[in-house]
């Protein structure tokens, strides 16, 4: 055993200085399943939230104001600046959550998008659902949100279903509030809605489904709605909304497993572990 494993350890939680960060139940439900792993033992959880200006700063050194044994990023965008100054610098562990980019240098632990978009578009096909739009949201900071739009453009293709654009919005960004203004714009300019809608994340699910009630369209009797990421207050809608889940509390928890592993023994190589999602059948779809 180690010196470090008798060590209480501090393990650095970065994010956006931003209260958006936590506007939304993804990164709730991440928190929970860190906190979770971290409960019972010594070791201290930090939150480290940098402004924009820091950011922006190419001299701002995270690392030399907080003192870590290791880092998880758990912003939208993958900081490399950071991983360097940690891996390169420091000589911590770095951990990052979903957003896989080829040739990452640290460890991550991320949801399988294929997977998942796979059982949403099988499912909707199973409906009887052949008009199918979509609410998507920025992916010039998120791999994740690019890769569930390429891979649904790609499954349309693959079905002999035609790609609508005006079935097709872009939000500003992933709440709630954004799914419902697209969704407005949708039902106001189209000619003709889409059977289904699938949305990049729940948040944006869910701000679909009040504009489609307000409307006095039915879900899913005249428009089908399916989300991702399985947050619990979509279990709380009406209707209650079908969704990909996954498994953000388990991946909290498996992230800080692998981090203190990687602290204890320095020798261990970064680590990539690939989880499942599940579809998640409600009423909404």
């Amino acid at each position: 055993m180690t010196a470090e494993a008798n060590k209480r350890l501090t393990i650095g939680l970065v994010g956006a200085f931003t209260p958006e960060l936590f506007k939304g139940d993804y990164f709730t439900q991440v928190l929970i399943g860190v906190t979770n792993a971290l409960v019972g033992t010594p070791h201290d959880l930090r939150l480290i939230l940098v402004k924009d200006e820091e950011y922006r700063n190419p001299d701002f050194k995270l690392l030399d104001r907080h003192s870590v044994d290791a880092l998880i990023l758990i912003t939208w965008r993958i900081h490399d600046r950071y991983i360097a100054e940690a891996l390169d610098e420091k000589k911590i562990p770095v951990m990052v959550i979903n957003d896989p980019i080829p040739d990452l240098r640290a460890s991550i632990v991320y949801c399988d998008n294929k997977e998942g978009v796979h059982l949403a578009m099988r499912h909707l096909l199973s409906r009887g659902y052949r008009k199918i739009g979509m609410l998507h949201a920025p992916d010039d900071a998120s791999l994740d949100a690019r890769q569930r739009y390429d891979l649904l453009r790609e499954l349309l293709g693959q079905y002999q279903l035609t790609f609508d654009p005006e079935h097709y919005r872009k939000c500003d960004y992933f709440f709630e509030e954004d799914g419902y203004l697209k969704m407005l714009d949708m039902i106001h300019q189209s000619e003709k809605l889409p059977r289904a809608i699938i949305c990049v994340n729940d948040d944006i699910a869910i701000g679909a489904i009040r504009a489609l009630k307000e409307n006095w369209i039915r879900v899913p009797d005249q428009v089908a709605v399916i989300g991702y990421d399985g947050i619990r207050k979509g279990k709380y809608t009406e209707p209650s909304l079908t969704t990909i889940g996954q498994p953000l509390e388990l991946m909290g928890r498996e992230m800080v497993k692998i981090l203190i592993k990687q602290i204890e023994d320095k020798s261990l190589a970064p680590v990539t572990r690939v989880v499942s999602p599940e579809l998640i059948i409600r009423k909404s779809c």
